[in-house]
């Protein structure tokens, strides 16, 4: 017959337990272990007191021009880039001056984009100003090399 090597190895009166097995007999049961507490984070919060409470007050929803004013600074909050590209377009359509305006508009749209397609599933997501800001920006650039062919030549 032969017999295991020596190692610990499951009680053969409680399972639970381990035992050593030197390779002739069994030693003494080993110690159980002391139940270790759950860390501080793991730890279930309790619940707040009745005094901690706090009434939700419901806002009413904004209608007319809050409600449009909530929603320009969502679109700014959540895509900054396509706002600062209509700006620019903006600027450059009253004011272009070496076409700079009108170019970095285009540039701001284009990342506005590709932002906006980022932010899908989300209400505002700023795609309509980036667009907006491509095409005047657009508008802008082609308006000016116009003006300078027409100047030049």
């Amino acid at each position: 017959m032969t017999l295991p090597i020596a190692g610990w190895y499951p009680d053969p009166q409680d399972p639970n337990r381990t035992r050593w097995w030197d390779g002739a007999r069994w030693g003494a049961p080993a110690p159980q272990p002391a139940p270790v507490p759950a860390p501080v984070w793991e730890q279930v919060p309790r619940p707040p007191a009745p005094s901690e409470y706090r009434p939700v007050v419901s806002e009413p929803p904004l209608r007319g021009r809050q409600a449009r004013v909530a929603e320009d600074r969502a679109t700014r909050a959540a895509n900054p880039y396509g706002y600062a590209g209509l700006v620019l377009a903006l600027i450059g359509f009253l004011f272009n001056v070496f076409a700079i305006p009108g170019i970095l508009g285009i540039v701001f749209g284009v990342i506005g984009l590709a932002r906006a397609g980022q932010l899908t599933g989300q209400r505002i997501t700023g795609f309509g100003v980036s667009l907006a800001a491509v095409i005047l920006g657009l508008v802008v650039s082609v308006a000016f090399v116009a003006r300078v062919t027409q100047l030049l030549g």
